[in-house]
């Protein structure tokens, strides 16, 4: 079980200007359907709840937009980490996992669910982002530590079952230890 980064850096910049240069190469084959389907289902039950009080109808109807939003969108995100998953400076590629990614996603979510006029977007929205902001970094620690990979890197499920509790309970304590170490 690799759980250590991968060893050649890349530039961000450089990384961003490939993937917009060439997103076919670079964000089809690491599509990552296990992100999409794991984040489809979460947040599609967050907008069926937010929406519940304006019936079942309304709520199913939130619910499957979430869904088909999600799948592409946290696909994206996912192939986006992966793609960065090497980037340097490190700060900078973790603010824009972390916050960046998620803050687009938030926008065009919005705009979806005003197309599709859900009527109780806000509560879907907070929490569907907060998740996104938690998921997208907790994805990219894991693919930088070799898990969660698709297309030519693409990790089998097995591996990545076996090596998910070691990088989640990391990336739990990641915070706890760099202020021990700033001490």
């Amino acid at each position: 079980m690799d759980t250590k980064p991968p060893s050649a850096p890349e530039d961000l910049r450089q990384a961003l200007r490939n993937m917009l240069t060439s997103p076919i190469r670079t964000l089809v084959p690491p599509w990552s359907w296990k992100a999409a389907a794991f984040n489809a289902v979460l947040r599609a039950l967050l907008f069926f709840a937010s929406n519940l009080r304006s019936g079942r109808g309304e709520a199913t109807k939130a619910m499957l937009v979430e869904a088909v939003f999600a799948v592409f969108a946290a696909g994206l995100i996912g192939a986006i980490s992966q793609q960065l998953r090497r980037a340097e400076p490190l700060w900078a590629t973790a603010l824009l996992v972390w916050a960046g990614l998620p803050g687009v996603m938030l926008l065009a979510q919005l705009a979806v669910h005003h197309l599709a006029r859900t009527p109780h977007r806000g509560g879907g929205l907070l929490g569907s982002f907060c998740l996104s902001v938690v998921a997208s970094a907790f994805t990219w620690y894991a693919m930088r530590r070799g898990a969660l990979l698709g297309g030519d890197d693409q990790t089998p499920v097995l591996h990545d079952v076996k090596a998910l509790p070691g990088i989640s309970l990391d990336f739990v304590l990641a915070i706890p230890r760099a202020l021990r170490a700033a001490r």
